[in-house]
């Protein structure tokens, strides 16, 4: 078991970090209205890599959704970033936390474990064509919501369940009014947007499709993704994620997401707290040493290991 020193939490970290990216993402954003040419490529650049680690700060949100110290910055997150997202911190919680949960992490019923790796065309959808759409499909989950709650959507969940499709997306009971409300909010500070400053839509709506490229490219780097498993247990979680030291973590793996096999193992230990976790796992432990890999080897397809005995076949 880890120090206690580990879980304590620094919220001034927490606001200092989200305030950082958001001021970095205002000046990125009304400098890409002046710009043009590299000027404007290095803007943009600011911009989308500035919103996306705001944005990142969900996975902390998600982790520490019991920590009633979180819950006035959980507020200021939803009422900002996912005002400028249009993606509510409480609909990543269930399907993250599914993804966590022992017995279930990579098996039929994770629903963010995606086998990409062997399956090209899984691979190209999700990391060229999901980003382009999920910008609408959070446009589309504002209006359902804002006008019929969440029926309409756990309708779309039963659907899915009954053909055996898990999304984990059905919102907790707890969360349900507090996402009617935050839509709402949402629609109506987008629609005085939309009739304000119609010009500036175009623009937004490519710097988060930009995120959303961002968030996808990250994903082939933290799990294996080659093959489901019947089962699973905690020393699963550790196998089967991995940690890459290469230049861009900071771009594409923001707020601790790079030290994964770490988080996997502890998903309490706040985001800060990540790189002195990993440090000392490095030296402390030889199976985690093991997963800490190059970039090289996540590109040249990460080689098989020896498959679980809970391996599906």
């Amino acid at each position: 078991m880890i120090d206690r020193k580990y879980f304590k939490l620094d919220l001034s970290k927490y606001y200092r970090d989200l305030s950082v990216a958001l001021v970095a993402f205002a000046a990125g954003f009304a400098w890409c209205l002046q710009a043009d040419g590299l000027a404007f490529a290095v803007a943009f650049f600011i911009a989308a890599a500035s919103l996306h680690r705001a944005a990142f700060f969900i996975h902390e949100i998600t982790h520490q959704s019991g920590n009633a110290r979180l819950s006035t910055f959980t507020t200021i997150w939803d009422l900002t970033v996912g005002l400028l997202t249009l993606v509510p911190s409480a609909r990543f919680i269930r399907p993250h936390l599914t993804h966590h949960t022992v017995g279930i992490f990579r098996t039929a019923e994770d629903p963010q474990y995606l086998l990409m790796r062997n399956n090209r065309p899984v691979f190209i959808l999700i990391m060229a064509l999901i980003p382009p759409i999920m910008p609408f499909l959070s446009v589309i989950q504002m209006f359902t919501c804002s006008f019929g709650g969440v029926a309409a959507e756990e309708a779309v969940e039963r659907f899915l369940m009954r053909r055996e499709v898990p999304t984990g997306s059905a919102l907790p009971q707890k969360y349900r009014r507090r996402v009617a409300w935050l839509s709402r909010y949402y629609l109506i500070l987008w629609t005085l947007y939309a009739c304000l400053l119609p010009g500036f839509l175009p623009l937004h709506y490519a710097v988060v499709m930009a995120v959303w490229y961002l968030t996808t490219w990250r994903i082939p780097l933290e799990h294996r993704m080659e093959r489901r498993v019947s089962s699973s247990d905690k020393h699963d979680q550790k196998e089967d994620s991995f940690t890459v030291e290469w230049p861009l973590a900071w771009l594409l793996q923001p707020i601790g997401l790079q030290f994964h096999t770490a988080h996997h193992m502890y998903p309490g230990v706040p985001y800060h707290n990540l790189p002195a976790l990993h440090a000392e796992l490095k030296s402390t432990d030889p199976e985690y040493l093991r997963n800490v890999v190059s970039i090289w080897d996540v590109v040249r397809r990460f080689p098989e290991r020896v498959p679980s005995t809970n391996a599906l076949k």
